[in-house]
């Protein structure tokens, strides 16, 4: 028999040793098991979701940089600017009372003896008149909203009034916004005051009449905004917690259950699957959100310009939870020691078996280090997923894209690990089999 087929039969019967010893062990017994891990996995599964969304709340509250960071975009929104350019113009407008202004000038012009043909002719000329001064403050308004002064402008308001501007979450009025009646409003008296300024500054010296304008440009408005601003509180008091005792009934499920692989599979899907209903409950928030802004207050694009922007950072978040928990659910299907998971083993120990062969007739040898890779395989294995989930928890704010870089980072490493390795005293041409995984338990 030669030393490739004696390596074979070593093989085979280290496999039937593994196997009889997994048959005799004493199975994990106990009607209450699964029932436990059940109820483990459930809780885990909703207290993943408002972990998430606790942590956007802690977040956007007490960290001023990551608040201006997600509102800094609504500056250049167009939807939000010609929103705000609206807003803008028809309170200036109404408030200089153009057609009577008009009105009164033309009847002045009557008074001191003007034409009849001529009053006429003017009166009728009152309401184009009254056009182009309104297009003329909106090209003004527009000029201001769409420049780089008001995009800095607008992120230094944020960052130097940050808590005043939280309160859109957490419903205090201050200042610069105000909630009232169900309401949420942002004041734009600041706005009106330079535009006012560049008017009378282009000659329009009518704009110096203007009184103080108070207005508010409404962010959100619905009958529930209190119960809404009470969840809020509670979430962002329970940022810490929520997540350590999601992990708890993770850890619990798993170290209860019959089959820790197939628990931990369970769950793992169980957390995919809670985040997938946290981004369909965003998409349900959404369309709530934009049925309870009046339209004649805010427009639907930028009400939803707003909310794509506030959310933006947990649909960032649940991407990245979804991708590890199916590629913990993955790596827990494939250790599985018969079946699928074993055949899909077997398929990539003879891809790695082809490719270290064909290093081999190139002239690639990796001598004494193959040998120290085949050693130290395990230990490898488990530093570079370590390595790989202590870059994830560092990140200040993973998103489904980082988590996916890491995972296939981490596979790449262990195939070329494994296509590097050598057993001691192996033959080039006889490839080391991926190791199964351990033992169902």
């Amino acid at each position: 028999m030669s030393e490739h087929e004696d390596s074979e039969v070593e093989q085979l019967r280290a496999e039937v040793e593994r196997l009889r010893t997994e048959v005799q062990r004493a199975p994990r017994t106990g009607w209450w098991r699964p029932v436990v891990a059940t109820i483990l996995i459930i809780l885990m599964a909703v207290l993943a979701p408002l972990s998430v969304v606790a942590r956007w709340a802690h977040d956007t509250v007490s960290d001023t940089d990551r608040y201006v960071e997600t509102v800094a975009p609504l500056a250049s929104d167009p939807a939000v600017q010609q929103a705000v350019i609206d807003r803008i113009t028809q309170e200036i407008v109404t408030r200089l009372q153009l057609d009577q202004v008009t009105g009164d000038a033309v009847d002045a012009l009557a008074d001191r003896g003007l034409p009849p043909l001529a009053a006429g002719s003017l009166r009728a000329l009152s309401g184009p008149l009254s056009d182009a001064v309104e297009g003329f403050v909106e090209e003004q308004v527009t000029t201001l909203v769409e420049s780089d002064q008001f995009e800095d402008a607008w992120i230094e308001a944020n960052r130097q009034a940050h808590t005043q501007l939280v309160a859109v979450l957490t419903g205090k009025d201050t200042d610069t916004v105000q909630v009232s009646d169900n309401a949420v409003s942002i004041n734009l008296a600041t706005l009106i005051d330079t535009v006012k300024q560049r008017l009378v500054d282009r000659g329009f010296t009518l704009a110096e009449r203007l009184p103080a304008v108070n207005a508010q440009f409404t962010i959100f408005q619905s009958e529930d905004i209190t119960k809404a601003q009470t969840a809020f509180r509670l979430l962002d008091a329970a940022n810490t917690w929520l997540p350590i005792l999601a992990l708890l009934c993770l850890l619990g499920a798993v170290a209860v259950g019959r089959s820790r692989r197939t628990t931990l599979i369970a769950a793992a899907l169980a957390l995919a699957f809670s985040m997938v209903a946290l981004g369909a409950g965003l998409n349900l928030s959404r369309e709530i959100y934009l049925d309870a802004v009046p339209t004649d207050q805010l427009p639907s694009a930028a009400a939803a310009a707003i909310y794509d922007t506030l959310v933006h950072f947990i649909r960032l978040n649940l991407r990245a939870v979804l991708v590890v928990a199916l590629a913990i659910a993955f790596v827990a299907w494939v250790t599985g020691s018969e079946g699928a998971p074993a055949a899909l083993r077997r398929g990539t120990s003879r891809a790695v078996g082809v490719a270290r062969r064909g290093g081999d007739r190139v002239g690639i040898d990796t001598g004494a280090f193959g040998i120290a890779l085949h050693t130290y395989k395990t230990p490898i294995r488990i530093g570079v997923l370590g390595l790989a989930l202590l870059l994830y928890v560092l990140r200040d704010h993973p998103t489904g894209g980082f988590a996916v870089e890491l995972l296939v980072g981490a596979a790449v490493i262990l195939l070329v690990v494994e296509a590097l390795s050598r057993p001691p005293g192996a033959d080039a041409d006889d490839p080391t089999p991926v190791a199964s995984g351990p033992p169902s338990s």
